[in-house]
């Protein structure tokens, strides 16, 4: 009788520990996983500040360019719109050429770092940054803007025709991208932008043109202010059509 208590007690025993043993085996696990996961949440988030730093900085450096770009288009645009630009500086003065180049340019020159910052931008996944999505946000209802067909035909730019505009105007200047210059547009205007350009020139003065214009003159505001948000430069000058 007490051999048969003894192995009985040794069995309970062991049935304990092996309870215990296989409890804690588990819990290990499950401490295991939990401490994988915090691992990958905590390299997720660190990805996501990373890729936030990086398209904030992405945004920093081009914010001037970009809002010079913008707030020089906006502004022919507002003297097209409001105070006969191409009749006073058109016909009457032999100058309709130089007006509709420098027309063109401002608006290829937004395209181009448009195109730069997009290129930057594109690996970061999309921003949180408020700033940065906000701007992001105002370019692509932009580009909707000159691609939709609402407006009718005049001075419609699908959005693959601003992204090959743009392309066209950037050069690369010791390793950094930037768009060429007004005198380097003139030189190979002909020859890079011509298949385009001789479309846009005729539409550019067409009444149907003045709506789709407009919207843009506006759209191209709320970018400068969004850009240049203390009124450092830019913003205090605009005036919508």
């Amino acid at each position: 009788m007490a051999v048969w208590l003894s192995f009985a007690g040794a069995l309970i025993a062991a049935l304990i520990s092996a309870a215990v043993a296989l409890r804690q085996s588990r819990t290990d696990e499950r401490v295991a996983q939990l401490n994988a996961d915090l691992q990958t949440e905590v390299h997720r988030r660190n990805a996501l500040i990373d890729r936030e730093f990086d398209a904030e900085a992405v945004l920093a450096r081009y914010r001037e360019p970009l809002a010079a770009a913008a707030y020089d288009l906006q502004s022919r645009l507002y003297n097209i719109l409001t105070m006969d630009f191409f009749v006073r500086h058109g016909e009457p003065t032999g100058r309709m050429d130089e007006a509709l180049r420098t027309t063109l340019f401002r608006l290829v020159q937004y395209f181009g770092w448009t195109e730069i910052l997009r290129r930057d931008i594109q690996f970061l996944s999309f921003p949180t940054d408020d700033s940065t999505r906000e701007v992001a946000a105002l370019q692509l209802k932009i580009t909707r803007c000159l691609l939709t067909d609402d407006y009718g035909l005049a001075m419609m730019i699908w959005s693959d025709q601003q992204r090959a505009l743009g392309e066209q105007m950037i050069v690369s200047d010791n390793g950094k991208l930037r768009c060429m210059g007004y005198a380097g547009f003139c030189e190979c205007s002909e020859a890079r932008f011509g298949q385009w350009t001789e479309r846009l020139r005729s539409e550019l003065r067409a009444d149907e043109a003045q709506e789709r214009l407009r919207d843009l003159q506006h759209q191209l505001c709320d970018l400068v202010e969004a850009l240049d948000p203390k009124q450092l430069r830019y913003s205090e000058y605009l005036k919508r059509a």
